[in-house]
């Protein structure tokens, strides 16, 4: 909501989309509801989206069909850039989430300040700000807004983390430590954004050998992920990337399991799947 209120002071026009995940049932539909009246006052297009009935509750099942409804919503909108409200607290708490996954600086880099994603540009112009300087601009705009409740719910993750992790950690640290834990991610985009430069846009098929074997670990690491994922494996493992990367520095084996029964193989000074 301050995101749309600074958008209108601004003067700028846009749209505004939101997306139902029907977890609580009548309150959700209230608030697509209150969404859209809200736009109506302000002269907001706004298009709503509800999510198939049966989303499993947790927070993958929702990014992924929120998403979807995105890059539909974009595509037959012609929107070219979407705009988001992630704050500084968003990226510390997703920081530590995917650290304790065992996530890359890919995924400890959070939500990206600027992010393509095939025709769409993301934006999140409000990163850099805490959760509670936005309420409080809200309430000194007087802007109205929504709570949903869930966010208190000690059963997610994310809401354990915020209510009990990050201030038990603060308190350890002897300082707050979401300011620093969001300085690290904007630091790994940074990487991110050098690295993606670094590394070809375009993948073979085939990707020879002798590419590969002179570079640094860090760099034969990326430029694996990269390369599967250009060839459709999306989620390789850690794991699955160092049996990958075992093909090009031992001997033996040829052939390595990924998922969906796909296969790495070495042969004739190339890798490939098949």
């Amino acid at each position: 909501m301050v995101l749309a209120a600074a958008l209108l002071r601004c003067g700028l026009a846009f749209d505004a989309w939101h997306f139902n995940h029907r977890w609580r049932g009548a309150e959700s539909a209230d608030d697509a509801a209150w969404v859209r009246g809200w736009c109506r006052r302000h002269g907001i297009a706004c298009t709503t989206g509800t999510a198939p009935s049966g989303l499993p509750r947790t927070e993958a099942a929702a990014r992924t069909a929120r998403w979807r409804f995105f890059q539909r919503t974009a595509l037959r909108r012609g929107t070219a850039c979407l705009w988001l409200a992630h704050h500084a607290d968003d990226r510390a708490e997703t920081l530590l989430l995917q650290l304790l996954r065992g996530a890359g600086p890919a995924g400890l880099a959070g939500p990206r300040t600027r992010r393509q994603i095939g025709a769409l540009t993301v934006v999140r112009p409000l990163s850099s700000f805490r959760r509670a300087e936005l309420a409080r601009l809200a309430r000194h705009w007087r802007i109205e807004w929504r709570e949903d409740p869930s966010n208190l719910d000690p059963a997610h993750r994310r809401n354990l983390l915020r209510q009990r992790g990050l201030p038990a950690l603060s308190r350890w640290a002897g300082r707050d430590v979401i300011p620093l834990l969001a300085r690290t991610a904007e630091i790994l985009e940074a990487e991110e954004d050098h690295w993606a430069l670094q590394l070809p846009g375009d993948w073979p098929a085939r990707l020879p050998l002798r590419s590969l074997r002179p570079q640094s670990t860090a760099w034969q690491r990326r430029a694996l992920r990269a390369w599967l994922a250009s060839q459709g494996i999306q989620d390789a493992s850690f794991e699955q990337l160092e049996a990958v990367r075992g093909l090009i520095l031992h001997p033996a084996p040829a052939r390595i399991n990924l998922n969906r029964n796909r296969f790495c193989r070495r042969s004739a000074g190339h890798l490939f799947l098949e």
